[in-house]
């Protein structure tokens, strides 16, 4: 269960200034995005001294994040950002796209297929929010606690 300040929508996602460990990667908003964008998530924070468990959810996150982003909007392209500190990993993801709604979890019922991926962002995310940047478009991000593979 999401711990009572998940979401912060409406916010822009924290200042990781003193991130050690921090890439970007664009992506075409297509299908096909959301799988790299895994991989290469994946592939960034392996090199990183994070647990298992946090890599996983991560991939999870930016996974749910890109695919908002591929069929929500009108966007050519996804920016995603991963940037760790010390107990926090920060999962990005920016289209340009026009689209005038803000992302919102929702209930959709068991038979229909998909509609959950924010509720998955807002379960294992420590805090979650989407904003509208001055210059057009839309960010989502995650906020996902994590710890070294030295605490383990």
């Amino acid at each position: 269960m999401a711990l009572p300040d998940v979401t912060t929508s409406g916010g822009p996602p924290p200042e990781l200034t003193r991130s050690a460990n921090r890439v970007d990667f664009v992506l075409p908003a297509t299908a096909e995005s959301v799988a790299e964008a895994r991989r290469r998530t994946r592939h960034h924070i392996d090199a990183w001294p994070l647990a298992s468990g946090s890599r996983d959810e991560a991939a999870l996150v930016m996974s749910e994040l890109v695919t908002n982003a591929v069929v929500h909007t009108d966007s050519r392209t996804v920016t995603c950002t991963l940037a760790a500190t010390v107990g926090q990993l920060l999962v990005q993801v920016r289209d340009s796209g026009t689209g005038e709604s803000t992302p919102e979890p929702s209930c959709p019922p068991l038979h229909r297929p998909g509609g959950r991926g924010l509720m998955i962002v807002e379960t294992v995310s420590r805090c979650w929010g989407a904003s509208r940047p001055a210059d057009g478009g839309h960010v989502v991000w995650a906020v996902i606690e994590t710890s070294s593979t030295a605490d383990r």
